[in-house]
């Protein structure tokens, strides 16, 4: 059941560079199988964050458990099954989830960080020997650039997440997203704003109903 979770959390805080977070779902997949709304209100859901760290893995359940619920879903933190030092061992992990009689585990790790660097011309140049070009004087010239102008450098910073749902029962993933979080200047704000975006991909792709918020 938890084979492809493979990667730690890392870096849930990432570093401010630009403006405020932007998270958005690059691809979604769905089991051919599932049918709309298939996840029925009051269903049982566990919310697993995997992470070494603990504190971390706290505080993104337990706002995961508060998205799921507003989608009318029964969610339980998996910290309240799973002990943190088995946490990373699936074998162990497994009859835990089993056991507490769940219909499915919502299962999410970040799967890297990086860093875009973009840059704009500030305006546009001559050609290459007649000013403002590479040699020529003034704004966007030779001697200009090797001051620091020219050129508007932008650098983003991509932290990238994995998100899946699996039927605890049936031992089957029936959902996949990959989103990507740009930006993220705190900690608290990323995670809200990914799980947000989690319950509202899920209700897009018709697996829960409409959050309540």
């Amino acid at each position: 059941m938890f084979r492809m979770m493979k990667a730690a959390l890392v870096g849930a805080a990432a570093v401010s560079i630009a403006a405020c977070g932007s998270t958005t779902f690059q691809s979604t997949w769905k089991a051919p199988d599932v049918t709309s709304l298939q996840i029925e209100e009051g269903t049982k859901m566990v919310a697993m964050v995997v992470s070494g760290n603990q504190a971390k893995r706290l505080g993104f359940e337990s706002a995961l458990v508060s998205e799921l619920n507003e989608h009318g879903l029964d969610a339980t933190a998996a910290n309240s099954i799973v002990p943190a030092d088995v946490a990373q061992d699936k074998d162990k992990v497994r009859p835990l989830i089993e056991k507490s009689g769940a219909a499915y585990a919502l299962v999410i790790q970040v799967t890297g960080q990086s860093q875009q660097i973009t840059g704009t011309p500030s305006m546009a140049g001559a050609g290459m020997w007649g000013a403002p070009g590479m040699w020529g004087p003034g704004r966007g010239g030779y001697g200009w650039g090797w001051g620091g102008g020219g050129t508007d450098i932008r650098t983003d910073t991509l932290v990238g997440v994995q998100t899946l749902l699996y039927d605890v029962k049936a031992d089957k993933l029936v959902w996949a997203g990959q989103s990507e979080t740009m930006n993220p200047s705190k900690a608290e704000s990323f995670v809200r704003e990914l799980v947000n975006a989690v319950g509202d991909e899920l209700q897009k792709d018709g697996l829960v109903g409409p959050a309540r918020r």
